[in-house]
């Protein structure tokens, strides 16, 4: 399995979303992978991520959403990263505004491969203090070094 710090890069994060709106966020994330080079068709993304919002929200509570999707257009797994520190409101399951917000998107046939990252992921982001550390972290550098650190805690 790609590890967190594997599917991040730079260019892929951004550590203060302008977005006000859900929707917002979630276009300003892919927005974020297509100029990255990362997927060729940001609308087709984002409709998909949408519909996949209208099924059930992907905020998981604690501040955290981890909106995904499984496209036949990806090849391989892309990740987007962006916090609002003050919070949007995401339709979360505990209705608290989301702060954190990692975009996974993964090819159509490796829905094993996805759901086990998406489980990975959750497992991290349920220890406050890593949760805390991704808030205070001032740059996407220090933010990959952080979930590096975590992840090797792990491994």
């Amino acid at each position: 399995m790609n590890t967190l710090a594997d599917l991040l890069e730079a260019s892929t994060m951004k550590p203060e979303l302008e977005a006000r709106k859900k929707n917002d966020a979630l276009q300003e994330l892919v927005e974020l992978l297509y100029r990255a080079g990362k997927i060729e068709d940001p609308e087709t993304t984002l409709k998909g991520l949408i519909d996949r919002e209208k099924l059930t929200s992907t905020g998981i509570g604690s501040g955290i959403a981890i909106p995904h999707l499984l496209s036949p257009h990806a090849k391989q797994t892309i990740m987007a990263f962006g916090r609002k520190r003050e919070g949007l409101r995401f339709d979360s399951v505990d209705n608290q505004p989301v702060t954190l917000i990692f975009l996974v998107v993964g090819p159509k046939h490796q829905e094993y491969a996805h759901l086990r990252l998406l489980s990975h992921l959750s497992r991290l982001l349920h220890d406050g203090r890593f949760r805390q550390a991704l808030l205070d972290a001032t740059t996407p550098e220090e933010i990959l070094q952080i979930i590096r650190r975590r992840e090797q805690k792990e491994g």
